[in-house]
C-alpha cells in the first residue's frame, strides 16, 4: 500500500512506485495481485530515473507486465518547472496538522510557482477518502489469503506434525506465519466466505472503482499531483507496536490511492523536524514516469537551494 514510499519518507530517501505493470513481478512472492508493484529506493532523482530504465520492461513470465516502451528517463530528465501544471491535493494537505510539515510544503509550493509552475488545487470527497483503508484491507487481505492458501505444510511452506492432514495444515499455518500475518489472513478469509463475498469483497471492489475514478479526475489537465507524503515524522516504536486494528485516517493511508489505480507515485525528502525527515509525494498519470521524474528533479533543485540558504 505504501511500503516503499512511507519508509522512504521516514528515512529521508527517495521511494518510487512506478505504474502497475511497469516492472515485472516475476520471482517475487505475491501479496495482493491487483495491488502489488515493484518499488525501489534511491538518494537522487537522477538515480531514480536511471534505475527505472534498468528495472522496467515487458517480461513474458509476468503477464501483467506492460508492453509499453521504456523511456530514456535519465537522458531526458528535464528539471524545468516552467509551464508545468502542478495540482496540490488539498484534501490531504489540509488534513496534515504538523505545523513544520505544513509550512515546508507551503514554502515548496510557493517556490515552485516562482520557478514557473502553474499551481492549481484539486480535492476528493472525504466520504471516499475515508473508505481508502477499509477497501484496501478488504481487497489486499482477501488476495493475500488466496495467494498464500497453498502454504499449508502439505504442498508448500513450513511443515509441522499432526495426526491428520487437517492437523498438519492447522499447525503448519499457525507456526509458519506471525500473528500479524495470521490476522490479515483471517480478515481476508472471512471476506471470501461465500456468504460474505457480495457484502464485503465485491462491494470493496465496487468502491475501489469509485475511488479510482475520483482520483483519476484530479489529473485532468495537470502534469502531476503533489501533497505531503505522511502527516508526521517517523513515530516512536512504542507508538507503532500494534497497528493491526487501529483507527485509520486517510491522511496516513492516502498513498494507497496510487495502488488502487496503478498510477506512478514517488516521494522526495522535503525537510526535517527535530532531525527526522519528512517528504512530499509526487504522482502522475499512468506511464508518465518521465513527467514525474522531471517534476521531482525541479523540486529537488529548489529543496537543495533552500537547504543551502
Amino acid at each position: 500500500g505504501d511500503s516503499v514510499r512511507k519508509p522512504a519518507s521516514y528515512n529521508g530517501v527517495i521511494g518510487v512506485k512506478p505504474t502497475y505493470g511497469r516492472i515485472s513481478r516475476y520471482g517475487i512472492i505475491p501479496y495482493a495481485s491487483s495491488l502489488d508493484h515493484v518499488g525501489y529506493f534511491t538518494t537522487t532523482v537522477r538515480d531514480a530515473a536511471a534505475a527505472l530504465e534498468i528495472l522496467a520492461g515487458r517480461d513474458d513470465h509476468d503477464m501483467t507486465s506492460s508492453l509499453e516502451p521504456v523511456g530514456h528517463y535519465e537522458a531526458e530528465l528535464d528539471p524545468s518547472l516552467e509551464g508545468k501544471t502542478i495540482a496540490v491535493f488539498d484534501t490531504v494537505a489540509d488534513a496534515v496538522q504538523d505545523p513544520v510539515i505544513r509550512q515546508a510544503f507551503a514554502d515548496l509550493v510557493k517556490k515552485m510557482e516562482a520557478a514557473g509552475a502553474k499551481i492549481v488545487h484539486v480535492s476528493m470527497p472525504e466520504q471516499l477518502m475515508n473508505l481508502i483503508a477499509p477497501v484496501y484491507k478488504t481487497i489486499a487481505n482477501s488476495e493475500a489469503a488466496a495467494n498464500h492458501s497453498n502454504l499449508d505444510g502439505i504442498r508448500f511452506g513450513v511443515r509441522k506434525p499432526g495426526e491428520s492432514v487437517e492437523d498438519v495444515m492447522t499447525a503448519s499455518r499457525t507456526a509458519g506465519f506471525s500473528s500479524y500475518v495470521r490476522a490479515r489472513f483471517v480478515i481476508g478469509s472471512y471476506s471470501l466466505f461465500e456468504e460474505n463475498q457480495d457484502r464485503l469483497f465485491r462491494k470493496a471492489q465496487k468502491i475501489r472503482r469509485l475511488i479510482s475514478d475520483a482520483y483519476a479526475q484530479m489529473f485532468d489537465g495537470v502534469d502531476a499531483v503533489i501533497c505531503p507524503a505522511a502527516p508526521t515524522v517517523a513515530p516512536l516504536l512504542e507508538e507503532s507496536s500494534d497497528v493491526r486494528f487501529g483507527q485509520d485516517e486517510f491522511v496516513e493511508e492516502h498513498m494507497q490511492l496510487a495502488n488502487f489505480t496503478g498510477y506512478p507515485s514517488m516521494v522526495l525528502p522535503m525537510g526535517r523536524e527535530n532531525g527526522l525527515p519528512f517528504a512530499v509525494e509526487i504522482a502522475a498519470k499512468p506511464f508518465a514516469e518521465q513527467m514525474m521524474f522531471d517534476v521531482a528533479a525541479g523540486m529537488e533543485e529548489i529543496l537543495e537551494e533552500t537547504s543551502h540558504e
